[in-house]
């Protein structure tokens, strides 16, 4: 390429078309991200530990309490620093969703450059430009709460362009930020450089030495210091990784080594990675395949491929969480090389846009963000009611909370997830796991699908570890955790929030006691409140020696049509012996057609019940209880 070539494709100004595209970009997934957030619609702790991470760290604090270790033992993740100051500025959240919004949105400009530099013609290059940011995975990613490995898509992108320029500085600048995402990206960097070297070998000595052994050098230092220094000492077993890969081996010695001699192993995991999951589809397939046509950029990317697909966590194997990031911008530089040696450039790049713009009625979230459209209002009324609840914990206070309510609780110093306490054992580990002292508040949330799941493996019911070590059930765990202290209760729907404090006496009545087993006797339930919008409900109930069950309940309408199940929950889990008084407030949603209904309660053995993907009322298997109501009439207050 000459020298006047490359000066005018320097000057030549970005298309306006790409900045209107990525700033529609960028606000749709901002705003989308924001929703999910303020709605407590996020279903990881990812979030939660960056925020309460980043509010320690500028308080001159490292242990971040959600995992019990520092920002760097979870994973080798020290560009998560640099957005310290800004977090300093504005402590909150978002912050963190719009570094990662913009990042992504920046995607364009940089693929337009490099699109040009590859002599694309410009409306092909901004063809191009435009699929880093219209293509499904890239949406996914975005809409996916936070994580710093997102931000590897852009600055790889950075960096190939600043190597196929060769413009030192700037390859040093990107590769190092590049290096500091993640502990996996060294891997990919160390594969990128022996890639290059395979390729450069014609080159001058000096040539290889600064573009390709010198980053080599660096990248491989990077990774055994990751391995051998930071993750022992900074995770110390809290977090068991290896366990993702314990169909190969119990060791990383053992997995590599099963991977080879025993390849019935890994071509099992992978099948199932492969036919079950849509990673690779969905990112190879809106490109045409043509990936394939460029193996050096698919070399490169193989580490992290196989990472992704031998692991027995599914949501590495899809486009539904922050993983493909890194594989988005090989894939397009492979695309995009593809593009610059055929001769009907613009036919080919404008046919990928279509094809990438079609994936989205196949792949990614498109389909369920527009069926979210009709549950808007729903979901703006029962997130008033959980932050009216929420707002009475103070800033200071210790907090246990479900997964979706992490991230708004996360600028305090102990923060525990309840995933942890319903699972019983250590992230990603078969060891157990020991709870800490009960916090001040514990907030739990019987309908959240994320900490109450078994798909999830959260929640279960009692089981045994490879080690056959015993595991209580969940709700024996919960049980244990809240026994050890006094709570006063606030209970609202699905939404119950325990607060540290001795209960106000509750008088009990006594009716005719419904006997659940040798522990667990209701002995009433009285209506306290009757109103056209909610009903109030009081359970005198009896415990008497250790628990093993703990009856579930459901309010289910019936409008001799439909039925409409409300959950309550677990009944008086923080009560170990005698009797106990249960206020419960149910509040009828208001997009229930007013008129006559009734009402029964269900009474069931969820955790049972759950783990064998089955749910009342329509399967009686489970239930223990069926108590009717009565009638009650549903209108707008007065």
């Amino acid at each position: 390429m000459s020298t006047t070539t490359l000066t005018t494709l320097a000057h030549q100004k970005t298309p306006r078309l790409i900045l209107w595209i990525s700033g529609l970009f960028a606000s749709c997934v901002f705003l989308i991200s924001a929703w999910h957030w303020w709605t407590f619609q996020y279903g990881t702790f990812d979030l939660a530990f960056y925020v309460q991470g980043l509010w320690l760290a500028i308080r001159g604090q490292s242990i971040v309490s959600l995992l019990n270790v520092p920002i760097l033992g979870n994973h080798a993740e020290p560009i998560v620093f640099l957005l310290a100051p800004l977090f300093a500025l504005c402590p909150h959240p978002l912050t963190l969703i719009l570094v990662q919004t913009l990042a992504l949105a920046s995607l364009p400009f940089t693929a337009w450059r490099i699109a040009r530099h590859l002599e694309i013609q410009p409306s092909a290059a901004l063809a191009l430009a435009l699929i880093t940011v219209l293509t499904p995975a890239t949406l996914s990613v975005g809409i996916h709460e936070f994580h710093p490995e997102t931000l590897a898509a852009p600055l790889l992108l950075l960096l190939i362009e600043a190597r196929l320029k060769q413009r030192s500085a700037h390859f040093w600048l990107w590769f190092l930020l590049t290096l500091s995402v993640k502990e996996n990206i060294a891997l990919l960097l160390v594969t990128f450089s022996i890639v290059w070297i395979g390729l450069d070998w014609k080159k001058s000595p000096a040539w290889n030495l600064r573009w390709n052994f010198l980053p080599l050098a660096v990248a491989t230092t990077w990774l055994l210091i990751c391995l051998q220094i930071i993750s022992p000492r900074l995770n110390a077993g809290h977090v068991d990784y290896l366990q993702l890969y314990a169909p190969l081996g119990s060791t990383s010695g053992e997995i590599v080594r099963h991977f080879f001699t025993e390849p019935h192993r890994a071509s099992h995991t992978l099948w199932r990675a492969l036919s079950q999951g849509n990673l690779l589809p969905s990112l190879f397939l809106p490109l045409l395949l043509l990936p394939l046509l460029r193996p050096r950029w698919l070399c490169i990317a193989s580490p992290l491929i196989l990472q992704h697909l031998l692991s027995s966590r599914s949501s590495e194997w899809s486009i539904g969480a922050h993983y493909p990031a890194p594989l988005l911008p090989l894939f397009w530089i492979a695309t995009a090389e593809v593009v610059s040696k055929v001769n009907r450039q613009k036919s080919l790049a404008f046919t990928l846009l279509a094809t990438t713009l079609l994936a989205h009625a196949f792949s990614g979230p498109t389909r369920q963000l527009l069926a979210e459209i009709p549950l808007l209002h729903d979901q703006l009324e029962e997130r008033e009611a959980k932050a009216q609840l929420l707002h009475a914990i103070p800033d200071t206070a210790s907090v246990t909370a479900p997964l979706p309510y992490l991230s708004h609780l996360a600028t305090r110093k102990n923060l525990v997830s309840l995933h942890h306490v319903l699972k019983g054992l250590q992230t990603l580990s078969t060891t157990l796991y020991t709870p800490p002292l009960a916090t001040d508040f514990v907030v739990v949330d019987y309908a959240d699908p994320f900490t109450f799941s078994t798909l999830a493996g959260y929640y279960h019911p009692q089981m045994r570890t490879n080690q056959s070590a015993v595991v209580e059930s969940s709700d024996r765990l919960l049980h244990e955790y809240l026994r050890s202290a006094s709570w006063k209760v606030q209970s609202l729907n699905s939404l119950t929030i325990f607060t540290k404090g001795r209960p106000a006496p509750i008088p009990l009545q006594n009716a005719n006691p419904l006997v659940f087993d040798s522990t667990t006797t209701l002995h009433s339930i009285e209506q306290i409140r009757d109103e056209p919008t909610f009903i109030q409900l009081r359970f005198g109930w009896k415990f008497t020696g250790e628990r093993q069950r703990f009856p579930w309940g459901m309010l289910v309408l019936s409008d001799g049509q439909h039925l409409y199940p409300i959950i309550k929950g677990a009944a008086a889990p923080q009560i170990a012996d005698g009797e106990a008084g249960e206020d419960w407030t149910c509040v009828f949603p208001s997009h229930l057609p007013h008129g006559d209904y009734s009402l029964f309660l269900l009474f069931f053995d969820h955790n049972q019940a759950a783990w064998e993907n089955k749910f009342p009322p329509n399967d009686p298997t489970f239930t223990q209880h069926k108590i009717p109501l009565g009638k009650h009439r549903i209108s707008s207050p007065p």
